[in-house]
């Protein structure tokens, strides 16, 4: 009986001990120790901790008391710090129904909630779900403070942002310019509130290529944040890069440049040479350069942006792909194709591992390699990434139909280049199809496409279809292009090799001439586009029996063709065979006969002794001979 009495008075005491204030005290030295275990990452112990604690407040005061939801909030939070979203929601949502059934619907205790719960909707792709809960926010905000409450200019900020990733364009500007004259009616408020509020708009403005007002908004935030400079704060950079990105959409270069530059010495300062958003910018501005045409300038950033991002063993591998990109891309401008091909392969194999072998980003660098090899003459796999770069446009929707037009187009090249004309032709038409569907018919975009299928047409032997092709390429290259501009010349020279083929030499005389000047004047007297324009025009001059006219544009076409192609190239030896010929009818035979001699060598080394090319000029070799041969009867 004693022992049941000291029982019973335990527990009372007990009892009476857990009702003091005291346990409550308890309940925040294990929060303080939740705090703890959570800082060394030591996770299970904190939750172990936690769960006691809302145990222990749902047996005191019922599982619908808000009283509970303290331990439910913090333990949501554990789940957020552990990257565990997906756990921690349902516990938030508990918490919201807790705060709406005690505090009610129109609480401001449910702000936070709300807001939490509306970034982990957006964190895995919700959006919608977000919106509805920011909207929530908004009601909750008016009903309690105003509609134009200083902190509703921060929810009209969120809102703008989530209908922003959903591509509702105008919704969001009406948030941004809601939350901007929220900003403006309180001039006591924070100004960088103010100052993030006009960049949301500047940003989504020029998106919308609305660059006077976008700018205008930039220089504004800036103006703001440059006060904030002397503190170490490097918003300014912020400000700096969107007025850079607005001026160089205006084509304004030279007003682009200063604030990228400015931009990337306050991040230097405020957060190192190596940091990402350093090296970001860097790279930004490189691309600019590269766009503004100074390569050497542009190769030196991107050179130093890659090499960064190297280094950076646990980066994000996407943004070293776009950086190898971006050097590829200076790389093939300068024409160094040899060094831009492995990088790009190194970009597809970075894609195919962070987004997919199907990823459009994938296909798009497929469609960048497969022209390079194009261009190195490595026709067999240029093909094949071409085809591969094809299939996955194809398969990502109509959006991409401009990719599409642009790698059946290359491809339409490389098939031509393989001499598969009969194959090469559809393709283009497809081509030129979905080019005329995106921009319309007689675009100059469409340009490229009608030539191409005009020398397809010349290539299977129908020079007649093709010179109205070629007419109408050129019309649309002159809407588009200053009259000496080499694309002009390219058409010219290929319309007046068509109305040779056709018997209209006298008019295809001028075209050639025009083509020359055009090429000398916009790329210089070395260019190989001279050399091919000159010796065709000598070639034409020849046939016509202008024979002194022709020999000096052989000679230089020989010139450059040397130095472009190289003295041992099957070419130089063409134009040589051809400028023998010459030299034999202006008198000269023995000149010939050394010319048509080399050449001979030449073809026989590059083609091999049974080319036809080879034996035709081993014919006109054995005859120029004989004939030069004093006669045994003189």
């Amino acid at each position: 009986m004693e022992a049941f009495v000291f029982i019973l008075f335990l527990y009372l005491l007990r009892a009476i001990f857990e009702s003091r204030p005291n346990s409550v005290d308890s309940s925040v030295m294990l929060m303080n120790d939740v705090d703890k275990y959570a800082a060394h990452r030591d996770y299970p112990r904190a939750e172990q901790i936690l769960l006691r604690l809302e145990v222990k407040a749902e047996r005191r005061y019922g599982k619908d008391r808000i009283e509970v939801a303290p331990y439910v909030r913090r333990l949501a939070r554990l789940k957020i710090e552990q990257g565990n979203h997906a756990a921690a929601e349902p516990l938030l949502r508990r918490v919201l129904a807790l705060e709406e059934a005690n505090l009610g619907e129109n609480s401001p205790d449910l702000i936070s909630t709300l807001d939490t719960l509306a970034h982990l909707s957006s964190t895995r792709g919700d959006i919608d779900a977000a919106v509805t809960y920011v909207r929530r926010i908004l009601a909750i905000q008016a009903a309690t403070s105003g509609d134009d409450h200083w902190n509703a200019a921060g929810t009209y900020n969120l809102l703008g942002l989530f209908l922003h990733r959903k591509e509702e364009w105008e919704g969001a500007i009406w948030a941004f310019r809601r939350a901007l004259e929220i900003c403006e009616k309180h001039t006591a408020g924070d100004e960088r509130v103010l100052a993030l509020t006009l960049t949301n708009l500047a940003v989504i403005l020029w998106q919308q290529e609305q660059l006077e007002e976008s700018e205008q908004l930039h220089r504004r935030a800036l103006a703001i944040r440059e006060k904030f400079l002397a503190s170490g704060n490097p918003d300014a950079a912020i400000s700096l890069h969107g007025l850079g990105q607005v001026l160089w959409r205006k084509g304004d270069f030279a007003g682009a440049e200063p604030n990228f530059r400015r931009a990337i010495e306050i991040l230097e300062k405020a957060k190192g040479p190596g940091h990402q958003e350093t090296i970001d910018e860097i790279s930004h501005l490189g691309n600019l350069l590269l766009q503004k045409g100074d390569n050497p300038a542009a190769e030196l950033l991107l050179r130093r942006v890659v090499a960064a991002q190297e280094k950076d063993t646990g980066g994000n591998r996407l943004q070293l792909a776009a950086g190898l990109e971006a050097l590829a891309t200076m790389l093939r401008l300068k024409g160094d194709f040899v060094e831009a091909i492995p990088l790009l392969r190194r970009v597809v194999e970075i894609k195919e591992k962070e987004l997919g072998t199907d990823h459009i980003g994938t296909g798009t660098t497929l469609a960048s390699l497969g022209w390079l090899l194009w261009r190195q003459n490595e026709i067999p796999e240029a093909e094949a990434v071409m085809r591969r770069a094809l299939a996955i446009g194809e398969r990502a929707g109509e959006e991409y139909n401009s990719l599409v037009a642009t790698i059946l187009y290359n491809l339409g090249l490389v098939l031509k280049d393989k001499g598969d004309f009969a194959a090469a032709e559809p393709i283009v038409w497809r081509a030129l199809s979905l080019r005329e569907r995106a921009v319309g018919t007689g675009h100059p975009d469409s340009a490229n496409e009608i030539e191409t299928l005009a020398v397809l047409r010349v290539a299977q032997g129908d020079p007649k279809s093709a010179e109205p092709l070629l007419r109408e390429a050129l019309r649309l290259k002159e809407q588009t292009y200053k009259p000496n501009h080499p694309e002009i010349a390219k058409t010219l020279g290929n319309l007046a090799l068509t109305l040779e083929q056709i018997g209209s030499g006298e008019e295809a005389l001028p075209l050639l001439q025009r083509a020359l000047l055009i090429y000398r004047s916009a790329l210089g007297t070395e260019d190989r586009a001279v050399g091919s324009t000159s010796f065709h025009l000598a070639r034409l001059l020849h046939k016509k029996g202008r024979f002194e006219e022709a020999e000096p544009l052989y000679r230089n076409a020989l010139a450059v063709y040397e130095k472009s192609c190289g003295p041992e190239h099957s070419e130089t030896a063409n134009v040589m065979g051809m400028l023998a010929v010459l030299v034999e009818i202006n008198g000269d035979p023995s000149g010939a006969k050394l010319l048509l001699g080399r050449a001979y060598n030449i073809a026989a080394k590059a083609l091999g002794e049974s080319h036809p090319t080879t034996l035709n000029m081993k014919t006109r070799l054995n005859a120029l001979m004989l004939r030069s041969e004093p006669s045994r009867f003189d």
